[in-house]
């Protein structure tokens, strides 16, 4: 009877630790290990599969970590460095909290455009094949890029600076294409900006004198500002452009856009909780400061005024407050440039930020 007993304890004893040893298995964080070459891409957004490998358990998620972009190329720059603290930041836009990978590798990686290497063949180059039924010299996705890129901003009120279309390179045309100039992309028809993947119907004339309707798959994303830590900042404590940064970084769903606070409407607000170096911040863990009642700006003041829109920032220095605040306050100015009356968000005693 005691023996029956232990073997039954004992079997239960293993089914246990197995289930332990399962689910610890299945907890752990991602791995993703950096390439130690110079890696070099064709198109202008660098995504982390093309970065980094990816060890994860899930294929699923494994792709859709590795589809994630991490940063673009600007205007003609040649080539890119990104950082391992640059892709923990991305990977928490993304929605992984620090807990769910480890990056391991080189601290920063060079990343070359490869319109602009006359060298050797690349070391690494993970671009997707072309399944196209023009010439493969001929690559029409930029010219519908800039189609698509035309139809959303007169459609929408957005900085041309802030959007970002990648058309689908497995791209299927007629293979009696005519000029690619003739395909006109039809307008979306929608009240919110599309965002993510998306389907855009377009027509193209062929080499018969027919015209022809066509679905382009894109990917459409836009670039937001995110208010970010860049020091462990304990709870109670002041946001102040003294310990948050801004970064900007492209999003594709309007959820992830909501989610994060901007660095004006972070700044005067304090800490709920603890925040890890590098923290994106979120409006559940920032409450407007009460005892800032100290008046930084005062009427009359001369502060600086900063503006920014995309890749662009404009400063205009000397400019007299006509109201006081404390910091995160908004306080009144004429604008340098339509003359009227405006409000910036106070940053500091010399400063301000026009949202």
């Amino acid at each position: 009877m005691h023996r029956r007993r232990f073997i039954l304890l004992t079997f239960i004893g293993l089914i246990s630790f197995g289930s332990l040893v399962f689910a610890q298995q299945d907890t752990r964080a991602i791995q993703l290990k950096l390439v130690n070459e110079t890696v070099v891409i064709r198109d202008s957004i660098v995504h982390l599969e093309q970065i980094a490998k990816i060890e994860c358990d899930r294929v699923g998620v494994a792709k859709r970590i590795g589809s994630i972009d991490i940063d673009e190329f600007s205007g003609t720059d040649p080539e890119l460095v990104i950082s391992k603290d640059q892709l923990g930041i991305r990977l928490r836009l993304a929605g992984y909290r620090p807990s769910d990978f480890e990056i391991t590798g080189p601290k920063s990686i060079k990343v070359v455009r490869a319109s602009y290497r006359s060298e050797t063949p690349p070391l690494t180059l993970k671009s997707s094949p072309e399944n196209l039924a023009v010439p493969r010299s001929i690559d029409p996705r930029p010219t519908l890029e800039a189609k698509i890129r035309r139809n959303i901003l007169n459609e929408y009120s957005i900085a041309a600076s802030d959007l970002h279309v990648v058309v689908d390179p497995k791209l299927n045309l007629p293979k009696d294409l005519g000029d690619l100039e003739s395909i006109v992309v039809l307008p979306v028809g929608r009240t919110d900006l599309p965002l993510g993947n998306q389907t855009f119907s377009a027509t193209v004339d062929t080499h018969s004198k027919s015209q022809v309707s066509l679905k382009i798959r894109a990917s459409v994303s836009v670039y937001r500002e995110f208010a970010v830590a860049n020091r462990d900042i304990q709870a109670g404590t002041t946001f102040t452009s003294e310990n948050l940064d801004s970064v900007r970084r492209p999003v594709s769903t309007r959820s992830t856009s909501n989610s994060f606070l901007t660095y004006s409407n972070a700044v005067g607000k304090s800490a709920t909780k603890d925040l890890e170096k590098y923290s994106l911040l979120k409006p559940a863990s920032v409450s407007r400061i009460k005892v800032s009642d100290e008046v930084l700006v005062k009427r009359n003041s001369l502060i600086e005024v900063t503006f920014q829109q995309g890749m662009l920032t404009v400063g205009f220095k000397d400019v007299k407050a006509l109201t006081e605040g404390a910091l995160g306050d908004r306080v009144e100015f004429i604008h340098p440039r339509t003359n009227k009356r405006a409000t910036a968000r106070v940053l500091s005693a010399h400063s301000a930020s026009i949202e």
